[in-house]
């Protein structure tokens, strides 16, 4: 081999070092800007919850901020957020250059019920959602008369009267079932409900859930046009029978 021929391969030997040189520099580069400070996401929105705290649904979709706005994977998380029983349809995607968008159609809570180590929530299917020990994450009417043992989320309770009492409430109107705070099932045959004033409300046996909403709907509106206490009415009877408060 020639002196010639070995510094022609010495010359190409060096291109490629620095070649190769250059492209670790790239990388590590790339890598360096991919997780610096500057690209960690401001703020995370979400939208669509009305009962879930902001707070939870960053917590299903195990986010914690500042987070990086390269290293979100959408779809990973959409995935977290959909296999949550609270959650029914959940959407994720970026806004650049420092936004992470979160918009989910929450599965919500109709009723809560007791069980052996706290609450559960039921949704209108009579499905567990959610299991809580502290009583001030209650926002949906306790159904009291029964208690539940060894449920979970996921569970289904297969309660007869509880079915009935889930489908009245999925009936009413939305303002109307924030005034209610309780339903004794402990007698099925006269179920009662009982509102934030005090009011208590005889719905007997539940036979038709519909109907027996749409009266109960009624009865609030009329309600809110008068000042005369009432203390009872009773839709076990053909015509309500209502009892003014003494």
């Amino acid at each position: 081999m020639t002196k010639k021929q070995v510094k022609s391969k010495r010359l190409i030997a060096a291109k490629n070092l620095k070649r190769g040189l250059l492209g670790l520099f790239a990388i590590l580069a790339i890598i360096f800007i991919i997780n610096s400070p500057i690209l960690k996401i401001g703020y995370v929105k979400v939208t669509g919850n009305s009962y879930l705290p902001r707070e939870d649904v960053l917590q299903i979709a195990r986010i914690t901020e500042p987070i990086n706005i390269f290293s979100v994977q959408t779809d990973v998380i959409q995935n977290y957020l959909q296999n949550d029983l609270r959650i029914d349809t959940a959407k994720v995607w970026r806004d650049f250059p420092n936004c992470l968008n979160i918009e989910i159609v929450e599965r919500l809570p109709l009723a809560v019920m007791n069980c052996s180590y706290g609450y559960v929530d039921l949704d209108k299917n009579s499905v567990i959602i959610d299991t809580y020990k502290d009583p001030k994450k209650i926002q949906k009417p306790v159904i009291v008369g029964i208690s539940l043992d060894d449920v979970y989320t996921g569970d289904k309770v297969e309660n007869e009267v509880v079915n009935k009492v889930l489908s009245y409430l999925g009936y009413l109107k939305p303002e109307v079932l924030q005034q209610i705070i309780q339903i004794n099932i402990a007698d099925a045959n006269t179920i009662e409900a009982y509102t934030l004033k005090g009011t208590k409300i005889i719905l007997g046996n539940i036979e038709d859930p519909e109907d027996l909403a749409n009266k109960t709907n009624e009865f609030f509106y009329d309600v809110k046009t008068t000042t005369i206490p009432v203390e009872y009415i009773d839709f076990s009877y053909a015509r309500p029978v209502l009892k003014i408060k003494q």
